[in-house]
Parts: structure tokens; C-alpha cells; sequence
């Protein structure tokens, strides 16, 4: 798998890594190359895998921030993640996947919030997600619309009812609070 001209480099914490070297690679070339299918960017996986990365999560699960919507955005398989990474990335890419089967957007998402809280692991991602996701629209002064903005906010209750000591829920609360003052 060749990496898209421009993303040579993987960034500075996969950098002597071969998992997070491997998982960079595939992100980008999955993302911008020609198995994307929409409008997909490598930045918002790397800023998920540099929160988990920076507040000392094992490299699987930096790995898995990495792959966390390949599966989801672009034509890339989940047997392609276990192959080349193992079955716990695979595992972690798999539960930070939404259901596609269900199509209206509140089940979806009410059931994908449910089956990350049940796994630490993938709640970690998934705080690192909405944290850095929520990040992205206070920088660019965009707001979400009602149903994405109560998705962002029902995910901070269950994720604080479930998983209380991952480290993203408090800045998450303040980035939702500047969100909807400013």
C-alpha cells in the first residue's frame, strides 16, 4: 500500500512505531486515495490518535484512532484492518463503526453509544473523537445542527455514566459549553 504524495511522513508520535507507522499509512492512503467515498481527510483520525497518544493509551488503541473511520468512509474492509493489524485493532475499529443497517440518525447513533461505553477501550476513542471533532467546529466557528449537537451532548452524559475517569470528558464538557455560548 503506497502512501498519497504530500503524507510521507507519518506524525511525530508514530514516528519508530511499525504498528502506528503501518496504521498512519493505511489511514492516509484509505482516505485519499481512491478507495475514499466522500470527503474524508487523515486530519481528524490523527488528532483522535494524538489525544489518546498524549494522555498514555498502548499503541493498539492509538492505532485503532488512527483506522477508527476507515471502515465507515471509504471502500477498505474490516478483514484488510485485522489482517495487517491483528484481531485487537480490528476489534477496536469494529466497535468504533456505526451500524449502517440502521438508517435513522438518533437510533444509529443511540446505538453506537451504547456498544462503545460498554468497552473502555472504545470509549477512550470515542471521547477522543467527539472531543477533537468538537475541537474543529469551535476553531472554524461552525456550529453543529440540533440533532448532532444532542449527539454530542447525550455522548458526554453516557460516557461520563459509563466510563467516569477517561481523561476527555471534562475538557469535552467545556469545549460543548463554548460551543453553544459563543
Amino acid at each position: 500500500m503506497t502512501t498519497p504524495a504530500g503524507f510521507e511522513s507519518p506524525p511525530d508520535f508514530a514516528t519508530g512505531s511499525p504498528l502506528l507507522e503501518g496504521a498512519y499509512g493505511m489511514a492516509v492512503s484509505a482516505h485519499h486515495g481512491p478507495r475514499s467515498t466522500g470527503d474524508t481527510q487523515i486530519n481528524h483520525p490523527v488528532a483522535v490518535a494524538r489525544l489518546l497518544h498524549e494522555n498514555d493509551f498502548p499503541d493498539v488503541v492509538v492505532a485503532a484512532a488512527l483506522l477508527h473511520d476507515v471502515i465507515e468512509d471509504t471502500e477498505t474492509e474490516l478483514g484488510e484492518i485485522e489482517a495487517r493489524f491483528g484481531p485487537e485493532v480490528a476489534e477496536l475499529v469494529g466497535e468504533m463503526t456505526e451500524d449502517e443497517t440502521i438508517s435513522a440518525y438518533r437510533e444509529r447513533k443511540a446505538e453506537h453509544r451504547g456498544r462503545v461505553a460498554e468497552s473502555g477501550r472504545a470509549a477512550a476513542i470515542y471521547a477522543a473523537d467527539k472531543l477533537a471533532k468538537v475541537r474543529m467546529l469551535n476553531e472554524r466557528g461552525e456550529r453543529p445542527d440540533g440533532e448532532q449537537l444532542e449527539h454530542y451532548r447525550r455522548t458526554l452524559t453516557e460516557l461520563r455514566e459509563a466510563e467516569p475517569s477517561l481523561p476527555f470528558l471534562s475538557e469535552l464538557a467545556e469545549e460543548l459549553d463554548r460551543l453553544v455560548t459563543r
